[in-house]
């Protein structure tokens, strides 16, 4: 078993502009998608609670760090120092117990998080179609990078998050988002271009269709953003919120598919 991960053109100036705002604040778009027709393909809620996730989850936003993927509490757990007169051992029980016991507190509101801004995002800002296949490690096999350069550093938010992350790592098995990439930091991977290439020549298709994908990316001032275990059934039937003309078949594109 394992995971099945995609890519996606996302527009994150719009996401940070509008919608990070409206999470940690009034919670419109929360309130609006709560009871979409979508939403009830995706969450499972009985409607007398939705006014309390809804608080719950603007609550938990604002703890969020300015690029919305890292918990304040989260990362401090994930990133903390042993101390001088602390053996390895308490250390490592006393982190393993604070973050099972931060999993127990928000668990549930992470899971709604992740599926909730799922469907906002792929309403209001990015495009499920047509998506570049990462799949289980089929990016991570084909597309290679420098040690220690920009390209390396920048492509491994494709299919992994940092330390205090609330979204999902590639190999979760669960279902939501696992990370994205903004326009100005896939301006620094195309700079940066000659420090990525190809596996081997058997994965020269894979390799091209991702530097399209991405190339396309930039022309339109986008980033992208990636998931694991997407409701495909579902998001397939959003219209695209993003103004993108993409004729895979025209581009001859193997990699780069519709979900019909």
């Amino acid at each position: 078993m394992g995971s099945w991960n995609t890519l996606h053109h996302f527009d994150d100036r719009k996401f940070y502009s509008e919608i990070v705002p409206d999470l940690k604040n009034d919670g419109q778009l929360l309130h609006k998608y709560f009871n979409s027709k979508f939403a009830k393909r995706i969450l499972y809620r009985r409607e007398d609670t939705i006014d309390k996730e809804i608080a719950e989850i603007i609550k938990f936003s604002r703890f969020l760090d300015k690029d919305f993927k890292l918990h304040e509490a989260l990362y401090e757990i994930m990133t903390r120092e042993k101390s001088i007169n602390e053996s390895y051992t308490d250390f490592i029980e006393k982190r393993f117990q604070d973050e099972r016991d931060f999993e127990n507190a928000n668990g549930e509101i992470i899971e709604s998080i992740n599926s909730l801004l799922t469907l906002i995002i792929f309403s209001e800002c990015a495009a499920f179609n047509p998506h570049l296949i990462l799949g289980r490690t089929i990016f991570t096999d084909c597309v290679m990078a420098t040690p220690n350069s920009t390209a390396e550093e920048i492509m491994d938010n494709f299919t992994n998050n940092g330390l205090g992350s609330i979204f999902y790592s590639s190999y979760s098995n669960c279902n939501g988002l696992i990370n994205w990439v903004t326009n100005e930091d896939l301006q620094l991977l195309w700079l940066d271009k000659e420090n990525i290439y190809s596996a081997d020549v058997e994965t020269d298709n894979y390799f091209s269709d991702f530097c399209t994908f991405i190339e396309i990316a930039l022309e339109n001032n986008l980033g992208v953003i990636s998931g694991t275990n997407m409701n495909e059934s579902t998001l397939k039937l959003i219209p695209s919120p993003l103004n993108l003309k993409i004729d895979v078949e025209e581009l001859g594109m193997e990699y780069v598919i519709n979900y019909d």
